[in-house]
């Protein structure tokens, strides 16, 4: 078996911090609105910059009930580098804000569990474990909610706050001001139920003396004080609470929740299940019983309430990630090269395999590689750009981290993180134009904007019936139209339909067909506009 920790830190600091930041903001600010979460998500923020209200948020002109902390970042950050930046773009930093702050609480969380598992005082408030950030790096669950609009960002932000604070409070009252922070930004940025991953925690004292010392304590009452004024102002201001706790059992519950955990969790799951073990003798250890419980609460909560999507399984990633960073250095040899050899041959290959696409799009070739990718994005021209060189770049220091990175108990988690990163950077620089052609509104609402001309006053509305919020929020930020509910179609001259393919739509009387059309491949969606 291998040492403890051969290493003080898995990279270099300066390495960490430029990974970090490389990974933040790579294929942030190179696309339009996406759906669903991104376009509904800058709609809200764009109606606050527009003038909305920024206590009670709105998309595209309705109410949206939602706590409000990640709009007024995304909206101030946008109306900031509006001269330089798109207002999507700019906004979209929000998450990259949100973003570095989860990777920073992580670090110093994990830092502190690992002086508490080598009985060392809690002495050097500054120390900082860089493997916490690095395994969170290579959770491919969180690649594509970290890279556009997501409020749940900053509520992971807040949690791994939350288990900051709460790792310190055996040791110094300084851990209530990183939990009072973290409750009152998972609060502020997604309601109650944000709080519902956290509830386990409560146990902490029950089942470890270490959370029943009077510094842990008074800490903790501190903590909540703070807590209890930040968001009793917030409602105080809006005049109404935040988000209902309604809680309904997932009838639908089967394996899907399983198959998502399986590659969502990939690798931290089994490395934490290695922890497990290797503290098997001391699971109410401070540094074993944070994480290990923060895990069964949030899994049990996602497996039980939870459906089978990406977001609501984002908060398991928070304790798994501490687990598995307490014993990622001590893996065995053999299980650490089989990960290790698995990650590089899978990301090699994977990044091959971008490079193939992108070739075949630019030159049409290999042609059945061509005819696949535009069976999905008819008529989508591809062209080489600047964007070539970084990946050539990118390519190269994969090829040189494979080959010269020495031997230690971090490379399998090291090589997975950039292989990671390796991946999204050539889909952002060989790829993003292909990706955005068909997952944008724009053209869709550049359309209906053209057919509808001007509406100069208020009978020449425009209505809409069964139009998603996506792209209500697309219309509104890049047309300037605000959709009506269809019960208002008796006093509107346009209406618009979201539909089906060849089912045309018949409003009623009146009512005649003046465009139609879809976002370029899609196949499940048309949109039908009506005049009166």
């Amino acid at each position: 078996m291998q040492s403890s920790r051969n290493q003080a830190h898995p990279v270099p600091a300066p390495l960490l911090l430029i990974l970090c930041a490389v990974y933040l903001l790579t294929g942030l600010l190179d696309h339009n609105l996406w759906k669903y979460e991104d376009a509904v998500h800058v709609g809200v923020a764009w109606d606050m910059a527009q003038g909305g209200s920024w206590l009670h948020p709105h998309l595209a002109g309705e109410p949206w009930h939602f706590p409000p902390l990640y709009y007024w970042l995304a909206a101030s950050i946008g109306q900031l580098l509006s001269p330089i930046l798109e207002f999507h773009n700019a906004a979209r930093l929000a998450t990259a804000v949100f973003g570095a702050l989860l990777l920073f609480a992580l670090g110093r969380a994990s830092a502190i569990n690992l002086a508490s598992q080598r009985h060392q005082p809690y002495s050097q408030p500054g120390r900082f474990d860089a493997a916490a950030p690095l395994l969170m790096l290579g959770a491919p669950g969180l690649l594509l909610p970290i890279h556009e609009a997501q409020p749940m960002i900053a509520v992971l932000a807040g949690q791994a706050l939350v288990y900051w604070g709460l790792a310190q409070l055996p040791q110094t009252m300084r851990g209530a001001i990183p939990l009072a922070l973290g409750i009152s930004i998972a609060t502020l940025a997604g309601g109650l139920h944000a709080l519902l991953p956290l509830a386990p925690l409560l146990l902490l004292p029950l089942l470890s003396s270490a959370w029943r010392q009077s510094t842990s304590w008074r800490g903790g009452l501190i903590g909540i004080v703070i807590t209890l004024t930040v968001i009793g102002a917030y409602i105080w201001l809006r005049e109404a609470g935040l988000a209902p706790l309604r809680l309904q059992t997932n009838n639908a519950f089967s394996s899907i929740h399983f198959e998502l955990l399986s590659w969502f969790t990939w690798p931290m799951l089994p490395i934490a299940l290695w922890s497990i073990w290797l503290h098997r003798r001391q699971l109410n250890a401070p540094h074993v019983l944070l994480p290990l419980l923060g895990s069964i609460g949030s899994v049990l909560l996602f497996l039980i309430y939870g459906e089978p999507r990406i977001l609501p399984a984002l908060p398991i990633l928070l304790p798994l990630t501490l687990l598995a960073a307490s014993g990622a250095g001590r893996m065995r040899r053999g299980a650490a090269n089989a990960l290790d050899w698995f990650g590089m041959m899978a990301f090699t290959i994977a990044g091959a395999l971008v490079w193939l696409g992108a070739v075949a799009l630019v030159f049409d070739t290999p042609p059945k590689v061509h005819r696949n990718f535009m069976r999905l994005t008819p008529d989508f021209v591809a062209h080489m750009s600047w964007s070539w060189l970084l990946a050539l770049l990118i390519s190269a220091l994969w090829i040189v981290i494979i080959f010269r990175s020495r031997r230690s108990p971090w490379r399998a988690t090291t090589h997975w993180a950039c292989g990671v990163m390796l991946l999204w950077g050539l889909c952002a620089t060989l790829l993003m134009p292909w990706i955005d052609y068909g997952k944008n509104y724009t053209s869709v609402a550049n359309k209906v904007a053209a057919a509808v001309g001007h509406l100069d006053d208020s009978k020449q509305c425009i209505a809409g019936h069964n139009v998603g919020d996506a792209q209500r929020a697309t219309l509104h930020y890049y047309a300037d139209l605000k959709l009506q509910r269809s019960t208002t179609t008796k006093r509107c001259g346009w209406l618009l339909v979201q539909g089906k393919p060849r089912v045309l739509p018949t409003p009623g009387e009146g009512w005649n067909k003046v465009w139609e059309g879809a976002r370029p491949g899609d196949k499940a969606e048309r949109y039908y506009l009506f005049k009166r």
